[in-house]
């Protein structure tokens, strides 16, 4: 025999970030403002349940920072290649109606939509990820130290910032697993941490760089000067940068007044880094380039095993400041908000994840399902909760897009207006086609004159038919052929007395 065998319909996909180290910008999101992942399939007769949706993946570089775009909280970071983090989650399917079926109620008449899945605007930023982040003035010479260094090509000229993007680059020390991951920076300006020049915009990166490689310009005015004036930056920008450890170079010794001067800058370098990490280098002529190289690589191998070892942590780690996996259905259901405004009495407006996705998942088509969406809201405590505010029966109760009328303890008080406006309209396309009666579906208040309507016709349920038809002649009784006998308005209903009947008085 058969019996309520409606299948669940299958889940919607998920729309992911995954990190690929192939990458080192976000122009693939320039023109991909929306990514959305496919629906889940139907249920379907014979309780077959609907398959679930693909989820869609978006590339992204390591390095890259997810916030909420409105309230700027951090939803995560992608660092290393293959990291995967879950934007919007995939509402489930809806339940057939043999997910109702209990021994009480054997032949539900009701269903479910299925669940919306989360829409929202992020916020990406991409924070380069390299072992040795190149500083320095503009027109120092980092571009060319990363081409001497490195396979990389970037943008060489002389005139200051050339460099408008960070370049990424590495440098291959001929040893398996040996490669030296290189950024270089644009120049950076005196002010640079209130946003001068190009401040703003790279300074981020050097965040995520293990080590810092400060270039320093030998042919400046104050090679010296300019060194302090980019610390003193750094430290105003975030301590963490000035705490970062540093290497400091003096490049151009290959031009003849840098050489000549070159042990004075020297000696003057490392008292004002406080350390003895000074080398000269020329990047032009690859002079101690190879070197430099050698020896960064191992100071970056030191740092990273000072982190594994937990002597130091690891430095600028962004903590998750919000959820962005967890859909509507699994938050707290009595999490919601009630809110009235005394300027508007009798109106009340209930707010919540929870709330909003059951009212979403109704099928108000469906009469048992309204009513179950009126008993959640006994159970969830909002029913008691209004009527604790002072609503009474008749309010306007507002449900994210759902409109309803506030009636307590009823079995069904839970009938979205749209659903009426739409029984109207079909009984109006009704009564225009003279297809027959239309039932009201609302009345309107009596009028002054008794309850007539402007056509001065008082309104019936029947205008034809049944016992309150339009005939007004009153029924006495069947005659011998079948027929009505009718009261006539000239029929004595006095009664007749008969010879011999005897006739009580008081």
């Amino acid at each position: 025999m058969g019996g309520p065998n409606g299948g669940r319909g299958g889940g919607g996909g998920d729309v992911c970030l995954v990190a690929d180290e192939g990458l080192n910008t976000l122009a693939g999101l320039r023109s991909r403002i929306h990514v959305r992942a496919r629906h889940g399939r139907n249920g379907t007769g014979k309780n077959r349940d609907g398959c679930r949706g693909d989820d869609a993946e978006v590339r992204v570089p390591c390095g890259t920072v997810v916030r909420e775009l409105h309230t700027q909280k951090v939803a995560g970071e992608l660092r290393r290649h293959g990291e995967r983090l879950v934007v919007a989650t995939a509402g489930r399917g809806g339940r057939g109606n043999a997910a109702f079926m209990t021994q009480r109620r054997t032949a539900p008449k009701l269903c479910e939509h299925g669940e919306p899945g989360a829409e929202r605007w992020l916020a990406i930023e991409l924070r380069l990820v390299a072992d040795v982040g190149f500083l320095g003035m503009p027109n120092a010479g980092k571009s060319t130290l990363l081409a001497s260094a490195s396979a990389a090509r970037p943008k060489i000229a002389n005139y200051p910032f050339t460099t408008i993007v960070p370049n990424l680059g590495v440098c291959d020390l001929g040893e398996e697993g040996s490669g030296l991951v290189l950024c270089d920076i644009p120049g950076l300006i005196e002010g640079a941490a209130q946003g001068t020049g190009l401040g703003f915009s790279f300074l981020r990166h050097v965040r995520r760089c293990k080590v810092l490689l400060h270039v320093v310009d030998g042919t400046s005015e104050d090679p010296v000067g300019d060194f302090e004036v980019l610390n003193e930056e750094l430290a105003m920008y975030d301590d963490l940068l000035a705490q970062k450890p540093q290497v400091v170079v003096l490049n151009k010794v290959d031009v003849s007044e840098v050489k000549e001067k070159e042990e004075e800058l020297v000696e003057k370098l490392r008292e004002a880094a406080g350390h003895s990490r000074v080398m000269t280098i020329s990047a032009a002529t690859t002079q101690n380039v190879q070197e430099l190289m050698g020896r960064l690589k191992k100071f970056v191998d030191a740092e990273k095993r000072k982190v594994e070892d937990g002597e130091v942590d690891e430095a600028d780690v962004l903590l998750a400041e919000v959820d962005l996996s967890k859909a509507a259905l699994d938050r707290d259901s009595d999490d919601y908000e009630i809110v009235s405004d005394p300027a508007y009495p009798g109106q009340f407006r209930v707010s919540g994840p929870y709330i909003e996705q059951v009212a979403k998942m109704t099928h108000w088509e469906y009469p048992e399902a309204v009513e179950r969406f009126g008993r959640q809201l006994k159970a969830l405590g909002i029913e008691d909760e209004l009527n604790a505010r002072g609503a009474r029966d008749g309010d306007l109760v507002m449900i994210d897009e759902y409109d309803f009328d506030f009636a307590p303890g009823m079995t069904n008080p839970y009938v979205p207006q749209e659903l009426l406006e739409r029984d109207a309209a079909y009984a109006e396309e009704e009564e225009g086609d003279g297809k027959g009666t239309t039932r009201a579906t609302s009345a309107a208040p009596a009028g002054e004159d008794g309850g007539e309507d402007e056509g001065g016709e008082v309104w019936r349920p029947f205008r034809e038919g049944g016992y309150l038809g339009v005939d007004n002649d009153e029924i006495v009784e069947f005659e011998d052929d079948g027929g009505w006998e009718m009261l006539e308005d000239d029929f004595d209903l006095s009664p007749e007395f008969l010879e011999g009947d005897e006739v009580w008085t008081s």
